[in-house]
């Protein structure tokens, strides 16, 4: 038989005892975080949402079977289901990237206008995509997925998730040409 790695391990352990729940939220909080916030571009729907996802995970963790992709995989398929409930319920009314820090802006206004005209466009290419494209793209450059872990988060196959990455990279490269935008 297999070892198991922490990560499983921890899972069982949660599995056994709910209080030991806290540590994968702990090692998994930051990623899942960052892909709703992206998803949302709202701190407090993120940080509500984000929440939401924890619970269903702790809620449903006894269902949780290995199935040799990592845990955070089965955690962000409950994250992208919690998005697309909250949107069933609240349309869409604020920019996918809203939320991109200023990082690297320098101080002259010229530069800091600039730096915000490229990540309005990045945002406003990013909403070319589709809903899938959207999230292959957040997960793989925002959440660092490898392709394997994306294909099981989404439910696809590892071809379907390079197809569509590929197809989302040369969109989001159009886009941001057509936006005098250098990709």
């Amino acid at each position: 038989m297999e070892a198991y790695s922490d990560e499983q391990r921890l899972v069982l352990r949660a599995q056994r005892d709910p209080e030991a729940f806290g540590e994968l939220y702990d090692m998994h909080f930051d990623r899942i975080y960052a892909y709703i916030h992206r998803k949302t571009g709202d701190r407090q729907v993120a940080e509500d949402l984000t929440a939401d996802t924890f619970l269903k995970a702790l809620a449903h963790i006894q269902h949780y079977r290995y199935t040799g992709q990592p845990f955070a995989a089965w955690l962000y398929r409950i994250a992208a289901n919690v998005v697309i409930d909250y949107y069933r319920v609240h349309r869409p009314t604020v920019q996918l990237d809203e939320g991109l820090s200023a990082a690297g802006v320098g101080p002259e206004p010229e530069e800091a206008a600039l730096a915000l005209d490229d990540r309005q466009a990045v945002s406003r290419a990013l909403q070319a995509l589709s809903p899938d494209q959207q999230d292959v793209v957040l997960m793989r450059f925002a959440g660092d997925m490898k392709l394997k872990d994306i294909a099981a988060a989404m439910g696809k196959t590892e071809g379907a998730v390079k197809a569509l990455l590929f197809r989302a990279l040369n969109t989001l490269r159009r886009k941001l040409s057509e936006s005098g935008v250098q990709p």
